[in-house]
């Protein structure tokens, strides 16, 4: 029976996310179906502000957290920060700003594009975020770097995300270790991880 319900549970969201996110869905992406629901409900709660987005490749992600922010019906600015050379990226190295600026158009207004590192980004970056998705690079010493660069811009009470927190060692580390002792109400699925900054 529980096999069952899972059967069913899939195919509900499969159906939700190709009659409401058709063009979206179709994007080329590492996160599962519930990362998507997960991202554009986080994005839909979270209050109105500055939303950041380290590591975007094709736009996925970024379309489900700016769907969250329309859905809200707020004038909250998602910044997508990447160089778009996909250096660690399994598919190999290949420039995709092109790929992720058609696949992101329906949310022109909403998302802004930032071809940096996010190491580099930070430092001309002087607005508060209230909202942070790192999916970037996945060494310990890449993570660290990113949230060293913009948990200070952080809002209380900010919802900070990351993905693959099942696997990478790196990410699993830094959460531990830096993120973890300054959140509150955390939750997970298999492969992404976030809390609210205190």
């Amino acid at each position: 029976m529980k096999r069952i319900v899972k059967f069913l549970k899939k195919i509900k969201i499969y159906l939700y996310l190709n009659f409401y996110f058709w063009n979206e869905n179709k994007i080329f992406t590492h996160l599962s179906y519930d990362e998507k629901i997960k991202l554009c409900e986080l994005a839909s709660n979270a209050r109105c502000g500055i939303f950041l987005e380290i590591g975007s490749y094709l736009g996925a992600s970024s379309c489900f957290i700016a769907a969250g922010i329309k859905r809200a019906g707020t004038n909250s600015k998602l910044y997508c920060i990447d160089t778009w050379q996909n250096d660690s990226m399994t598919e190999g190295n290949r420039d995709t700003y092109a790929e992720f600026l058609k696949n992101t158009s329906k949310y022109n207004g909403i998302i802004f594009p930032i071809r940096s590192t996010s190491v580099c980004a930070s430092k001309t970056f002087n607005e508060k975020i209230d909202f942070l998705f790192i999916d970037g690079d996945h060494s310990y010493e890449g993570v660290k770097s990113d949230v060293d660069a913009w948990l200070p811009k952080l809002s209380n009470g900010a919802p900070v995300i990351f993905h693959d927190s099942g696997w990478a060692e790196g990410v699993k580390k830094v959460i531990n270790e830096d993120i973890k002792p300054i959140i509150r109400n955390e939750d997970s699925l298999p492969n992404m991880w976030w809390g609210y900054l205190k």
